[in-house]
């Protein structure tokens, strides 16, 4: 049941976002699909046991971290920052196995699995938060600052 509800999420995350999303989301949206796809293929392929560490399944959860950074960099908003942050606390699931190599295969499957989540319920959340897809601009950065800060600049602010 788990596993049709996060199915069903994934799909109307990702076609909401690929059908009325920004570009960014259309971005996200597509990478987000084709990594969940291609992570059922290793999964099906090479077993999910998670009594080890897949070699494939780490080089396809490190590359969607730097293409979801990539993807955040070129079209920044806070649903791209947030699906970027929960990719790279997923890879580092990995990190844990790794290092730690007597952890349950349960805890590690829930370490993996745990942050797919939040990746999707980000970018679904975005659909309905329109301040979660609005792109950040520098100009815009920091929030407490204002469009000139009443006239004086930051550095004026600061150096008092």
């Amino acid at each position: 049941m788990r596993v049709g509800i996060y199915l069903l999420l994934l799909l109307v995350a990702t076609g909401s976002a690929l059908l009325f999303g920004t570009r960014g989301e259309r971005w996200l949206g597509a990478t987000i699909l084709g990594g969940n796809l291609l992570t059922i293929l290793i999964e099906r392929a090479f077993g999910g046991t998670f009594a080890s560490v897949s070699l494939a399944y780490l080089a396809l959860d490190a590359l969607l971290a730097v293409a979801l950074c990539g993807i955040a960099v070129r079209f920044p908003s806070w649903a791209s920052i947030c699906v970027a942050a929960f990719q790279i606390n997923g890879t580092l699931g990995h990190l844990v196995k790794l290092l730690a190599v007597h952890t349950i295969p349960f805890s590690y499957a829930f370490l993996l699995k745990v942050w797919a989540w939040p990746m999707v319920l980000a970018l679904l959340a975005a659909r309905g938060v329109p301040s979660m897809r609005v792109t950040l601009l520098a100009r815009k950065w920091p929030p407490w600052a204002g469009r000139n800060g009443g006239g004086r600049s930051l550095q004026a602010r600061l150096s008092r």
